[in-house]
């Protein structure tokens, strides 16, 4: 039985109860290996969090790191918005990324939401996204 959202009819107290007792934790599928999973230690996340947070105001913004963290993928390839959505539903390693806990093959935005954040973060947004990333050695390929 899949529950991945908490719907409004649902009384939440339950709904979290019942996601989090059938949910698969993606510490348990990741490798600490996985190229992924290297860069996500790599990007100083508060740092991102602290100078961007302004953008996410409001009781229907998505959290900041799952739209760092699908920017992020989206750019080492220059992959289409819907390649991205697509590879996140059924790549754990990617879901880790963005900062999801539990594994869920549902994507947790509406589909053009991407394209418009990625607006909303704006040039000065990325430049901020490439300060987070520290220092990278220049010899270690990442993807």
């Amino acid at each position: 039985m899949k529950h991945s959202a908490i719907q409004t009819h649902i009384n939440p107290k339950v709904a979290c109860k019942i996601v989090s007792e059938s949910a698969i934790p993606l510490e348990k599928l990741v490798h600490p290996d996985d190229k992924v999973c290297k860069l996500e230690k790599l990007i100083n996340w508060q740092y991102l969090e602290t100078q961007l947070s302004y953008l996410f105001k409001g009781e229907n913004a998505p959290s900041p790191r799952l739209i760092f963290g699908l920017l992020y993928l989206q750019s080492i390839d220059n992959l289409p918005y819907s390649d991205v959505i697509a590879i996140w539903k059924r790549s754990p390693e990617w879901q880790y990324f963005c900062g999801q806990r539990f594994l869920d093959n549902s994507f947790p935005l509406h589909e053009a939401s991407l394209s418009i954040w990625s607006r909303v973060i704006g040039e000065q947004g990325r430049q901020i996204m490439t300060q987070a990333l520290g220092l990278v050695e220049q010899n270690e390929t990442i993807h």
